[in-house]
């Protein structure tokens, strides 16, 4: 059993972070660790907030055609609000794998770290060739 409430896994678009949480779900089984990922709020929020960069309102995350990738604040909003709602669930008792890309670099980590606060994290980067 890790020391750990929660483990966030920090990596780029296709590194494997999603890959490794998988595999760390099973290795650390019968003690369930929830996956919590990004690509999931994503999928989540409305359509509207899913830009493609031609157009739109620029308050949800714009996916732009060069390959960037530009947070609006309506998506900041509600990706405050999911990370409240992963620390709550670790608060709760249920280990957290949180599978994210720090768009933001720096500032991204000290949101989670402020999210998390009071809980056992590690810190992953998860890097490939």
């Amino acid at each position: 059993m890790l020391p750990y409430d929660v483990l966030v896994l920090n990596g780029g678009s296709s590194s494997g972070t999603t890959s490794l949480a998988r595999a760390l779900q099973d290795l650390l089984f019968p003690e369930p660790w929830l996956l919590c990922a990004l690509d999931d709020l994503v999928a989540a929020l409305p359509a509207a907030l899913r830009e493609d960069g031609a157009g739109g309102t620029g308050e949800g995350i714009v996916l732009a055609g060069d390959g960037s990738v530009r947070p609006g604040e309506t998506f900041r909003r509600v990706e405050d609000a999911w990370r409240a709602g992963v620390a709550a669930t670790a608060r709760a008792g249920t280990r957290v794998l949180v599978d994210d890309v720090f768009l933001g670099g720096p500032a991204s980590q000290a949101r989670w770290a402020d999210a998390l606060t009071g809980l056992r994290t590690a810190w992953v980067g998860v890097r490939c060739a």
